[in-house]
């Protein structure tokens, strides 16, 4: 019962946000659409699917696209270096060598590889998203500022298990469609003008890689000036 009073409760939020959005944007009210985003406090746990990452192999362009990030492992920066995959991989090893522990090096390496995919994150988010912000006034589109958030991984041990919380920080806009250009209309693909409202969706996942349990959500940063 509960639990049906709050989905309900989240629903009637969305709603009346998804009205409010787009009668302030028809205004060209940017404020007005900022406070109406703050005000849902849904917006900062958005739950996600869990991801599937049982498959034959790795495929060789996920290393590389996670060559080029910047990525912060237990606590330590990486910047567009080949040393990333090595520690990564080093670090596997030692999590893997623990007491209790059964679990194959190759097998936690590469589902930490896939996991990190940034193109999963962005696409998740996206598709949560873009049906709440969305509107026949309103896009939701990326932005390219994706390389100037850093993935943040955590691995750690506890009780025979592996676990691991990763985050991962998507940059979006939302343009007036007024204001669009057909130029920009490009789907999935980044846009470089400036948006109207910038939007950083932060993809957290809490995992036990050993039994292959996740929790995943996304959670909404809006700019902190309402002008």
């Amino acid at each position: 019962m509960a639990a049906t009073l709050t989905i309900s409760k989240q629903e009637c939020a969305f709603s009346n946000m998804q009205a409010s959005l787009s009668k302030y944007a028809r205004a060209n009210d940017r404020r007005m659409v900022l406070r109406s985003m703050r005000d849902v406090k849904y917006l900062k746990c958005i739950p996600l699917e869990p991801l599937t990452t049982h498959r034959d192999s790795l495929h060789a362009f996920e290393e590389e696209l996670l060559v080029e990030e910047r990525i912060v492992l237990n606590g330590v920066e990486f910047s567009g270096s080949r040393h990333f995959l090595t520690t990564l991989k080093e670090l596997c090893a030692k999590l893997c060598d623990h007491d209790g522990v059964w679990m194959e090096v190759d097998t936690l390496y590469e589902n930490l590889v896939s996991r990190m995919a940034r193109s999963t994150a962005s696409a998740d988010s996206f598709f949560k998203l873009n049906p709440l912000v969305g509107s026949a006034d309103l896009l939701l589109m990326p932005t390219s500022h994706k390389h100037g958030f850093s993935i943040k991984l955590n691995l750690y041990v506890a009780n025979g298990q592996i676990h691991s919380t990763l985050s991962t920080t998507n940059a979006f806009g939302l343009f007036r469609k007024a204001d669009v250009r057909p130029a920009d209309l490009g789907g999935m693909s980044a846009v470089a003008s400036r948006p109207w409202i910038a939007i950083h969706a932060v993809v957290e996942e809490r995992s036990n890689l050993s039994n292959g349990q996740s929790v995943r959500h996304v959670n909404v940063k809006l700019p902190e000036s309402l002008y």
